[in-house]
């Protein structure tokens, strides 16, 4: 009787694919605490966020998929609003409890939930979430159904590199198939632009060519040393430079219920 051949080896992980099944974990944005701090172009989506909804009228907020409420906290500031964050995490909803601000903070997976009593807030943010989610159509039904007059929302546009996988992006929006979502959620797209080009997209291209794996360990996860500071405020300077320009990796859309429309909230 002949011997039977031993079990073929299974190789190990490369780091990418070990990367990829890590950010797919429910809590992963916990560990991106730094990185939506400091890095350049989540800074730039708060000024961005910040300058769309300040001639808004609104007296409460949702940040959805708020993960660290930078955002939300600068809103209720500028606002004096009541805010309110819900994200998949339920470690990131648990340390953001006790807020110095008053702001409520729930776990909501926006694929099937709303928040309790089915509140509607006047504003409703929704900031580098929706790539993210698979079934993102259903997540902009319950956008909608939340927004009682204004949402906003932003997603990355462009193409789908390697250091977008390894953050755990689905895909990416070229803007009309999403403001088509939102307008057959009920609500009426009154702006939307894209921004990013030069700096911002050779930026995207460039992190994605020299070493993502690495990349990822050093300014995705961890707490940031003052020399990554300093290279993420130099970044944050050169990306003033997409301002003037009206393409890139970056798509937002303003929408309002149309109740809404002509009370004063039109950006």
């Amino acid at each position: 009787m002949s011997t039977p051949p031993p079990p073929a080896a299974t190789a190990p992980p490369t780091r990418a694919a070990e990367i990829l099944a890590g950010v797919n974990a429910r809590d992963v944005v916990a560990g991106w605490d730094d990185a939506h701090r400091y890095s350049p172009a989540p800074r730039h989506r708060r000024r961005l966020v910040l300058d769309w909804v300040r001639p808004l009228a609104f007296a409460d907020c949702l940040d959805a998929g708020c993960a660290q409420p930078y955002l939300l906290h600068e809103i209720v500031r500028r606002h004096r609003c009541v805010g309110s964050g819900c994200d998949i995490s339920d470690r990131v909803m648990s340390d953001n409890q006790d807020d110095p601000l008053g702001c409520q903070f729930r776990s909501l997976d926006l694929t099937r939930q709303r928040w309790p009593g089915d509140k509607r807030f006047d504003l409703v943010v929704c900031s580098e979430v929706l790539e993210h989610v698979e079934d993102w159509p259903a997540a902009v039904r319950t956008l909608a159904v939340m927004t009682g007059r204004h949402l906003l929302i932003t997603v990355p546009s462009g193409p789908v590199r390697a250091m977008d996988r390894m953050v755990g992006h689905h895909r990416h929006f070229d803007g009309r198939e999403l403001a088509a979502a939102v307008a057959a959620a009920g609500l009426a797209v009154v702006r939307q632009r894209k921004w990013g080009f030069p700096v911002h997209s050779l930026y995207k291209a460039l992190i994605s060519r020299i070493a993502p794996d690495k990349l990822y360990d050093s300014f995705a996860t961890g707490r940031y040393s003052w020399p990554k500071r300093l290279v993420s405020d130099a970044l944050w300077l050169a990306f003033f430079a997409n301002d003037p320009f009206r393409g890139g990796a970056q798509y937002m859309l303003l929408a309002e219920r149309p109740a809404a429309a002509g009370e004063g909230g039109r950006a």
